[in-house]
C-alpha cells in the first residue's frame, strides 16, 4: 500500500428542513437566547441530568439529531483554528458555528468537512445539483458566507501535502512527505520530533516498508499498513500493532486503533485506557455513497470526547471520563462542549479552561494586528522569497524569508497600513505585504 495522502470524495447535495433554525438562508449572527438549564429544570432520568463538572453557558438549546467536529487535516494543521461544528437533522447535514448560530442549513447527505488546509472552505454543500443550478447556487451562497465571515463553498475535490513516518529496511526512521503522489525522504530534525510528539525523544506513529525508487529522489513507499510507536532511533513504545495512529503534538495522549476499537496512548507509549472506544470523528465515504466514522478525536485542550456502547462522554489528559459515557451525544472544540439531553443539545464550558488562541504566543517584538482575520493565501513572487517582516511596513526588521508557493494563514491587517497582513510561517509570526499574495478565498 503506498502512503499517499486520500483525496476527499465530493459529497452529494439534497434538500431538508433546517436545524435549529430553519429556512434556506444562512443566518446573521444573533445573540443566543437563554434558556432554562438542566439543573433548573424538573430532575431527568440519570442519563438526561447534566454533566457533572461542566458549567452551562445559557445558550439556546439546539434541535438537532447530531453534531460533529468538522474534519480538519491533522497532519498538516495541528489545531483545528476554525470554530465551526458539522449537524445533522432528519440524515442531513449542515454547517453551525461552534456558539450554536447556524451557517448552512441542514441539506447535504454527509458530514461538511473542510478543503485541504484551507480553513472555512467547505466540501460537499452544493455536489449533485443540476450542473446549470450549481454555480448559480454556489456564487449565491458564498456572498453570503462572505458577508458573515463564514468562508466559502468548495466544489473541487482535495489534495495537498503529506507527512508521515516511514521504518525501512536499514532500521531507521525517516519522515516521507509530499504532495498527492511519490514523495521525498529525510532524516527527523528535532524539530519534527517537537511538533508530532511533543519531545525530541518522543514517540510517532510509524509505518514499515520499503521504497521503490521513482526517479529525482521521488520514492514510492510499500508498507505493512500497520503503525506502530517509535523514537526516531526505531526502538518501539511497546508490542501492539495499530490499524490508525494519531500523533501526540502536545497533548499528553494519542489515539490508536487496534482489534477494531481505540485506545489511548501516553507519551512514554504506554496504553493509559481500555481498548473499548469506537470511531466518533473523521468520515470515510464508500463507494456507495455512504458514510462512516473512521476515527477517534484527538485531544483538544486536554479532553477529547469518546464514545462506548453507543453513548458519548469526555475523557480527560490523563485518560479518566471527566464526563462518563452516559449521553447519546457530546462533541468539544477545546473550549465548549455540546451535550445531547432528552430536550436537546445543551452547550456547556469546563471551569477554568478557555480555547487557545493561536495570538497568544505573539512574540513582544511583532507588532500586534489592530483587526482580527482569518484567511488563506498563496505567496507569488515569481521565483523569489518573500521577506517576513516585524510589523506592517518595510522600515521593520526582517524576522524570516518565505518560499513561493507557500500556503500562509492570515491573522490579522493594520488600520494604518491596510497593504499588509500579520501570517504565520514555520512558526514564526510576521507581517507581509498583500501585493505578493494570492488570496484563497
Amino acid at each position: 500500500m503506498k502512503l499517499w495522502l486520500c483525496v476527499l470524495s465530493a459529497l452529494l447535495l439534497a434538500g431538508c428542513a433546517a436545524g435549529a433554525a430553519s429556512g434556506d438562508a444562512i443566518s446573521a449572527p444573533a445573540p443566543a437566547a437563554t434558556v432554562e438549564t438542566a439543573e433548573a429544570a424538573p430532575t431527568p432520568a440519570p442519563a438526561a441530568a447534566a454533566p457533572q463538572g461542566l458549567e452551562p453557558t445559557g445558550a439556546a438549546v439546539l434541535d438537532y439529531d447530531d453534531i460533529r467536529l468538522i474534519d480538519y487535516e491533522r497532519a498538516m494543521q495541528t489545531y483545528p483554528e476554525t470554530d465551526y461544528y458539522t449537524m445533522c437533522k432528519d440524515g442531513l447535514w449542515g454547517l453551525m458555528r461552534s456558539d450554536g448560530t447556524e451557517v448552512l442549513p441542514c441539506r447535504a447527505p454527509q458530514p461538511l468537512v473542510e478543503c485541504f488546509i484551507e480553513g472555512r472552505r467547505w466540501h460537499g454543500y452544493q455536489d449533485n445539483l443540476p450542473w446549470d443550478e450549481m454555480l448559480a447556487e454556489e456564487k449565491r451562497i458564498n456572498v453570503l458566507l462572505r458577508e458573515s465571515g463564514d468562508g466559502m463553498l468548495c466544489a473541487a475535490h482535495d489534495g495537498g501535502t503529506y507527512l508521515e513516518f516511514v521504518y525501512l529496511t536499514d532500521y531507521k526512521v525517516y519522515t516521507y512527505s509530499g504532495s498527492m503522489g511519490p514523495g521525498e525522504l529525510a532524516a527527523p530534525t528535532d524539530e519534527d520530533m517537537l511538533l508530532y510528539s511533543g519531545r525530541v525523544d518522543g514517540y510517532v506513529p510509524v509505518q514499515t516498508g520499503v521504497t521503490e525508487d521513482e526517479g529525482d529522489d521521488h520514492v514510492s513507499i510499500i508498507s505493512d499498513g500497520q503503525y506502530i510507536y517509535r523514537r526516531r532511533n526505531g526502538s518501539a513504545a511497546n508490542i501492539y500493532h495499530y490499524t490508525l495512529a494519531d500523533y501526540f503534538f502536545d497533548a499528553t495522549l494519542a489515539p490508536a486503533e487496534r482489534d477494531g476499537k481505540w485506545v489511548y496512548l501516553g507519551t512514554m507509549g504506554e496504553e493509559v485506557t481500555p481498548v473499548y472506544y469506537d470511531s466518533v470523528y473523521y468520515t470515510n465515504t464508500s463507494g456507495d455513497g455512504s458514510f462512516l466514522f473512521r476515527r477517534a478525536a484527538p485531544l483538544l485542550n486536554g479532553y477529547t470526547p469518546v464514545s462506548r456502547s453507543g453513548k458519548f462522554g469526555l475523557l480527560d489528559r490523563a485518560g479518566a471520563e471527566y464526563v462518563p459515557c452516559t449521553y447519546d451525544g457530546l462533541v468539544w472544540d477545546g473550549g465548549t462542549a455540546w451535550v445531547k439531553l432528552d430536550d436537546g443539545w445543551h452547550q456547556y464550558t469546563i471551569p477554568g479552561v478557555t480555547k487557545p488562541d493561536p495570538l497568544d504566543d505573539l512574540p513582544e517584538d511583532i507588532t500586534a494586528p489592530d483587526t482580527r482575520t482569518f484567511s488563506y493565501a498563496r505567496v507569488i513572487t515569481e521565483g523569489g522569497r518573500l521577506n517576513l517582516r516585524a510589523g506592517p511596513g518595510t522600515e521593520y526588521a526582517i524576522v524570516g524569508k518565505i518560499p513561493e508557493y507557500t500556503s500562509l494563514r492570515i491573522y490579522g491587517s493594520s488600520n494604518t497600513a491596510p497593504a499588509w497582513v500579520l501570517v504565520q510561517y514555520q512558526g514564526q509570526f510576521g507581517w507581509t505585504n498583500l501585493d505578493y499574495l494570492e488570496r484563497s478565498y
